[in-house]
């Protein structure tokens, strides 16, 4: 590791790790990695169906998953509840309004480990690194980028497009941090709140998701998602991955605007 993380502590080098692993891939020089240095972060763990944050709590930090996976919902007055995004490794949560309180929840559905820095700290390790702002932007962009998918998928798709192309989504992300392939991955989200997330009830998604098996594209079995003919059902789904990528700045350009030396 870098010789300046010689006076981090152990949640901070982790925090570091975290943001230099795929799909970060945060590339950091001597005056980022001091104001890193300064930052105030809690890791914190969660167990299964904990709650990382509650809707309507007051929140003034902001949260990556370092592991796990989580479960961002808003509950509605009647009782309904829409399931917004299935938070991993390396994902942001924790997105607040200016009065700072959660639109939504973030639960756990595994155990989770999430990294806690207060906005005041973020605050001040930007203004010592502006650079650290670029990194926020990428992780704000992707979080838009997944969020307007998941809409379209409500609002636009047809009930067996949408289980599809969240379901290649989810194992996208998930080989990005290294828990899939692309013959498939773990899913320890239940049938209940993909559901919930694809705005279809239990029953009608179970048949989705047969109807996917029968012909031959996908098999939702015991916690395990398995791509059967994975350029199939990207063409029955007409997924493009390229919404997920970090990229948002030239990597080929420094942060001032000059070339970057080769």
């Amino acid at each position: 590791m870098h010789n300046e993380l010689h006076t981090i502590n152990i949640t901070v080098s982790a925090l570091i790790d975290l943001l230099k692993a795929p799909p970060i891939l945060a590339d950091f020089e001597n005056i980022e990695l001091r104001a890193l240095a300064s930052l105030q972060v809690d890791e914190r763990r969660v167990q299964a169906d904990g709650t990382i944050i509650n809707q309507g709590e007051r929140i003034r930090s902001i949260h990556l998953v370092q592991s796990g996976w989580g479960c961002v919902y808003r509950d509605l007055s009647n009782g309904e509840r829409q399931v917004l995004d299935f938070p991993m490794r390396s994902d942001f949560v924790g997105l607040r309004t200016a009065a700072g309180r959660s639109y939504n929840t973030v639960a756990a559905i595994t155990p989770m480990t999430v990294f806690e820095v207060p906005l005041c700290s973020l605050a001040n390790a930007i203004q010592q690194a502006p650079k650290l702002s670029f990194i926020l932007i990428e992780l704000f962009a992707r979080q838009r980028s997944l969020l307007i998918e998941h809409l379209t998928n409500v609002g636009c798709r047809s009930a067996l497009v949408r289980t599809a192309h969240l379901l290649l989504e989810l194992g996208d992300r998930a080989k990005a941090c290294g828990m899939g392939d692309d013959k498939g991955f773990d899913c320890p989200i239940t049938q209940y709140q993909l559901a919930d997330a694809l705005g279809l009830t239990p029953i009608h998604l179970n048949r989705m998701v047969r109807e996917l098996r029968e012909e031959g594209l996908l098999m939702f079995k015991n916690s395990r998602v398995d791509y059967l003919n994975r350029k199939a059902l990207i063409a029955l789904a007409e997924y493009d991955g390229e919404f997920m990528h970090m990229s948002v700045f030239d990597k080929t350009m420094s942060y001032s605007g000059a070339p970057l030396q080769s």
